[in-house]
C-alpha cells in the first residue's frame, strides 16, 4: 500500500513541475496555471464520501486497485489532451483526482481492521509516508526527465508505473486483507491482550485489585468488550450512521484539521516549483530540485514520528493527548515558518522587473534561508501522520474509512479553492505573501485552535 501512495503523489507533483514548461509553451497566465493545478482536486473531492462507503462495504483492497488503475489511465492521456485544449487537460486531471480519491479511504479500511492502536501510528506513518516519498521521488525525476525528453515524459512514465502496480497487486492476495478471519482475529487478540495489561497496570497503580472505576479511554477499554458491542450494536441493514458523525464534536475537529492542514500542503505542492521560478528566478530543473528538499525533510522525519507517538501511548500517556501534541506540532511550527517566508519573499512585481532587466532576483543566501524554512515546515508537518490521520481509526475502527471519506472531502476543498485562489491572488496582488504564505499560516493556526479544543480519541458511542 505504501508503494501505491508513492505513485499517488508522483502523479500529483508531475503537473506541479510540468506546468512550468507547459505554461511557457501554451501561453498560460498564473490564473490558468492555478486552474490546471486545481482541476485534479475537483475529481478528488467528489470521490471521498463514495470511497469511504464503498471501502466499508466491499473492502479497501479492491477499491485501492481500482483507484490506482483509474488515476494511471488519466495520467497516461494527459499529454495528448493538453494539445487539444486547456479544458481537455483539466478533464484528464479530474480523472486522476477521481482515482486518487479512493486511496485514502481504501487504505484506512485495511489498516483499521488489521492494526492495533499501539502500532497504529507506525502503520499510518509508513503508508501515508509514501505520499511524502512520492513527492520527493517525483520532484527528483521530473526536472531531468523534462530536460532530456520533454514534459510529456513525466506523464507517460508515471502512468506506466501505476499500471504495473495495479497488475502486480493481486499477487499479494489483497482479498485476504479484507476477508481473512484469522488475520482479523489475531489483530483483535493483540488488542485484548494490550487492553488487559493496561487495565492490570491501572489496578496496581490504584492499590491492587480490580479497578473500581470505569475505564473510558479508547486505549483503556478492554477491546474484547468493545468489539462485542460493535458486532452486536450494528444496525440490521448495516447502515453507516452519518447523522451521528455530523453531531460528533471530535469528528468536526478532525474535519476542520484536515481542511486546514491540506490548505498548506496542497497549495505548496502545486505552487512551489512556480514560486521558485517566478519569485526567485530559477529555471525548471533548479525549481524542481529545490522543491524536492522540503519533501526530503518531511520524509526524513517520518521514521521518528510513528515510534515516538506509539512510545508515548505505551508509556501511559492518554491517546487524545498524544494526538493533540502531534497535530499541534504539525500546525504551529509550520505556521511560524510560513509567516517568516512571507516576510522574506521578494514581491512578485519586483521579481518580474528584475527578471526583465536580466538582474539577479534572489541571492543564494536568501534562497537557502527560504528553502530551509520550508524544509522545517514540511518536516514538522509530518507529525500530522500521528495526529489527525490516526484519529479516524481511534474514533471508530468499523467506520474509519467512512469517517476519512468525510474529512478528506473537506481536505480536498483547499485543493480547489486554495490552489486556484493562489493563482488569482498572485495575478491581482503581485504578492507571494498574500497569495500563498499568509493564507496558509492563518489556516494552520485556526486548525490548531479547533483541534486542541474539540479533538478526542475516545471510542465513540455510535461505534
Amino acid at each position: 500500500m505504501a508503494v501505491a501512495f508513492v505513485l499517488c503523489n508522483m502523479d500529483k507533483v508531475n503537473m506541479s513541475v510540468a506546468v512550468i514548461p507547459m505554461a511557457s509553451e501554451l501561453g498560460w497566465s498564473a490564473t490558468e496555471r492555478g486552474l490546471v493545478s486545481s482541476s485534479f482536486f475537483w475529481g478528488y473531492s467528489l470521490t471521498q464520501l463514495p470511497a469511504g462507503y464503498i471501502s466499508t462495504k466491499i473492502g479497501g483492497a479492491k477499491v485501492l486497485a481500482a483507484g490506482v488503475a483509474l488515476w494511471s489511465f488519466g495520467t497516461l492521456i494527459a499529454p495528448p489532451a493538453a494539445k487539444i485544449s486547456l479544458l481537455a487537460l483539466c478533464a484528464t486531471r479530474v480523472l486522476v483526482g477521481l482515482g486518487e480519491g479512493f486511496a485514502p479511504s481504501a487504505a484506512t479500511a485495511v489498516l483499521a481492521k488489521l492494526v492495533p492502536s499501539t502500532e497504529r501510528s507506525r502503520a499510518v506513518s509508513t503508508v501515508w509516508g509514501g505520499l511524502d516519498v512520492g513527492s520527493a521521488v517525483g520532484l527528483l525525476l521530473c526536472g531531468p526527465l523534462i530536460r532530456m525528453f520533454g514534459w510529456p515524459s513525466v506523464f507517460y512514465l508515471f502512468a506506466v508505473l501505476g499500471l504495473v502496480w495495479a497488475a502486480l497487486w493481486p499477487l499479494v492476495q489483497p482479498d485476504k486483507m479484507d476477508e481473512d478471519p484469522e488475520m482479523i482475529a489475531e489483530q483483535k487478540k493483540k488488542e485484548v491482550e494490550r487492553a488487559m495489561r493496561a487495565a492490570l497496570a491501572q489496578a496496581e497503580a490504584a492499590g491492587g485489585g480490580k479497578p473500581g472505576f470505569p475505564l473510558e479511554s479508547v486505549d483503556e477499554v478492554p477491546l474484547s468488550a468493545t468489539y462485542s458491542k460493535l458486532e452486536k450494536g450494528l444496525p440490521p441493514d448495516g447502515r453507516v450512521p452519518w447523522g451521528d458523525f455530523m453531531r460528533s464534536p471530535p469528528v468536526w475537529a478532525v474535519t476542520v484539521a484536515h481542511f486546514c492542514f491540506n490548505w498548506g500542503y496542497y497549495t505548496l505542492l502545486a505552487w512551489l516549483p512556480s514560486y521558485f521560478e517566478l519569485a526567485l528566478g530559477l529555471n525548471v530543473e533548479k525549481s524542481s530540485f529545490l522543491t524536492l528538499i522540503p519533501y526530503i525533510a518531511m520524509t526524513a522525519m517520518m521514521p521518528l514520528v510513528g515510534p515516538v507517538a506509539d512510545g508515548w501511548v505505551r508509556s501511559g500517556m492518554p491517546l487524545t493527548r498524544v494526538r493533540k501534541i502531534c497535530q499541534g506540532i504539525a500546525f504551529v511550527g509550520p505556521a511560524a515558518c510560513m509567516l517568516a517566508c512571507a516576510a522574506l519573499t521578494p514581491a512578485a512585481a519586483v521579481t518580474a522587473k528584475a527578471a526583465a532587466t536580466g538582474g539577479p532576483v534572489a541571492g543564494p543566501v536568501l534562497t537557502a534561508v527560504l528553502v530551509g524554512l520550508m524544509s522545517v515546515a514540511f518536516a514538522l508537518g509530518a507529525w500530522s501522520r500521528a495526529g489527525l490521520y490516526c484519529n479516524h481509526q481511534d474514533l471508530s475502527p468499523k467506520y474509519a474509512s467512512a469517517l476519512l471519506g468525510i474529512t478528506n472531502t473537506a481536505g480536498a476543498v483547499p485543493g480547489v479553492l486554495g490552489v486556484s485562489a493562489a493563482g488569482y491572488l498572485l495575478d491581482t496582488t503581485a504578492s507571494w505573501a498574500l497569495a500563498l504564505f499568509i493564507p496558509t499560516a492563518i489556516c494552520q493556526l485556526f486548525g490548531a485552535a479547533v483541534y486542541s479544543v474539540l479533538a478526542s480519541s475516545e471510542r465513540q458511542s455510535w461505534s
